[in-house]
């Protein structure tokens, strides 16, 4: 049997939206409005989370930095204090008294019973010099300075020269060639020139007694002190060279 709907098409019952396109379409929705909140969450949320914690590691590490700047700060100063200390220690256990050891010098050039008679016409003393260089160094100082002094010996004959210009010589060493001990004078000392006297013409018309005078000239050179290097952290601290 056919059957024939007479009504308009606008008064006809709308036929119903296949199920299929349903879905498809209910589907598509869900995915367009879950991919927008997980932008959304993933932008807004957790990328301002690993934002804040980026910036808090970038500020502690810049904390770390200044930290480690002010710690190696620190251990320069501890370390320039430390080469300071060892440096004046050294210094001090090196040092020439000049006020001990010029009356050590003056007590030999006067003492009355020895078997010479001596005194002085000019005397030097080393300057003090920065003790702060090492050996090989350019400019570094090579030795401790010298002691010079110059002067005259009153004897009776010219015979009389060689002896007495002896006997001052060992009354200031103490001979160590001979006795293997060094004066308490000289014991500050490396070295001391060769022993020499001239016998002068004072070409005075007045008598002298004693009637011979030699003159003599002498340079005595200081031993140089040593200041402890900086010490390495398993090693013993060699020592570096420096002058008074």
């Amino acid at each position: 049997m056919i059957r024939v709907n007479l009504l308009p098409p606008e008064y006809r019952a709308a036929a119903g939206t296949p199920v299929g396109r349903f879905v498809a379409i209910i589907a598509g929705v869900v995915a367009v409005v879950g991919a927008g909140c997980f932008y959304a969450y993933t932008h807004f949320v957790q990328l301002q989370k690993v934002r804040e914690v980026r910036a808090l590691r970038e500020e502690e590490a810049v904390n770390k930095d200044r930290q480690k700047e002010r710690s190696l700060a620190l251990q320069r100063e501890i370390d320039e204090y430390q080469q300071r200390r060892r440096a004046i220690q050294t210094i001090n256990r090196n040092r020439v008294l000049w006020s001990r050891k010029l009356d050590q010098f003056f007590d030999i050039v006067a003492n009355r019973e020895a078997p010479y008679n001596a005194w002085l016409e000019e005397l030097e003393i080393p300057t003090q010099m920065a003790a702060n260089r090492r050996p090989g160094q350019l400019g570094a100082p090579q030795d401790g300075g010298e002691f010079r002094f110059a002067g005259f010996l009153a004897m009776q004959t010219r015979n009389e020269a060689l002896a007495q210009n002896s006997a001052f010589y060992k009354a200031m060493t103490g001979d160590p060639d001979g006795t293997g001990r060094s004066s308490e004078f000289f014991s500050d000392f490396v070295s001391i020139s060769n022993p020499n006297i001239e016998i002068v013409n004072s070409g005075s018309s007045k008598v002298l007694s004693p009637p011979v005078t030699g003159a003599f000239k002498c340079e005595l050179r200081l031993r140089p002190p040593t200041v402890d290097a900086k010490k390495p952290a398993t090693s013993a601290a060699p020592a570096a060279g420096a002058a008074k």
